[in-house]
């Protein structure tokens, strides 16, 4: 791994640029209770989500149309307590001042426009140049999180490679998916997600956050 050949950074969104924890959970309860579930108090949904095994709560035949639920209203339930990732702002402008390409790739099933309002109202989207959104025909049949696709697609648009290429983000699903592309990957543990549940991704690097990420790019 050779730092000093990436050219373009692709940025998961919720929980690596933006702490959404607090709409995550409300939207995943209101999923729930969507399908007749049961809903999760606050302490159990933060156990379960640490440890990645969220799915585990569904049932396997409601887990497509429950997660189709879920990330199309995850940009409708925006919530009060929101704030971007401490030292975000600060890490996307000394990247842009690298020369690097960024972008974002979200699971989120939403347009373009409202994922870039998310990133005005945190003055980010002046440094990123290309947004893509998950569209509810991805991967229908296996690997449901997986970004694959857009990332390609988002390297394509950008004009680079992904042996030129890192991924960032916060959960499993980040992980393998810029590993299946052949993209450096970063962990950052801003999302919530137990280190050593990260670790066994076996990512390139694992930061506290993206605010970690400039000083490691500019030696």
């Amino acid at each position: 791994m050779n730092l000093k050949d990436i050219r373009a950074i692709l940025f998961d969104l919720d929980g690596t640029l933006i702490d959404t924890r607090s709409r995550f959970y409300l939207v995943f309860n209101k999923s729930l209770e969507n399908f007749g579930l049961p809903v999760l108090s606050k302490k159990v949904f933060e156990e379960v989500y640490s440890n990645a095994s969220l799915d585990s709560i569904v049932p396997e035949e409601l887990a497509v149309q429950f997660w189709d639920y879920f990330l199309e209203n995850y940009s409708k339930n925006m919530s009060p307590s929101e704030s971007s990732i401490p030292g975000s702002k600060e890490a996307l402008h000394q990247l842009k001042k690298l020369g690097l390409s960024i972008g974002v790739v979200t699971g989120r099933i939403a347009s373009v426009e409202s994922v870039r309002s998310e990133l005005k109202r945190y003055e980010l989207d002046q440094f990123v140049d290309v947004v893509l959104t998950r569209l509810k025909e991805q991967n229908r049949n296996e690997n449901y999180f997986s970004k694959e696709q857009n990332l390609l697609k988002a390297l394509s648009i950008l004009g680079h490679t992904p042996s030129h290429s890192m991924y960032v983000g916060d959960y499993v699903a980040d992980i393998r998916s810029g590993k299946s592309i052949g993209a450096v990957t970063v962990a950052v543990l801003s999302g919530g997600i137990k280190k050593e549940i990260l670790a066994r991704e076996k990512p390139n690097l694992i930061l506290k956050s993206v605010a970690k990420l400039p000083p490691i790019l500019s030696k």
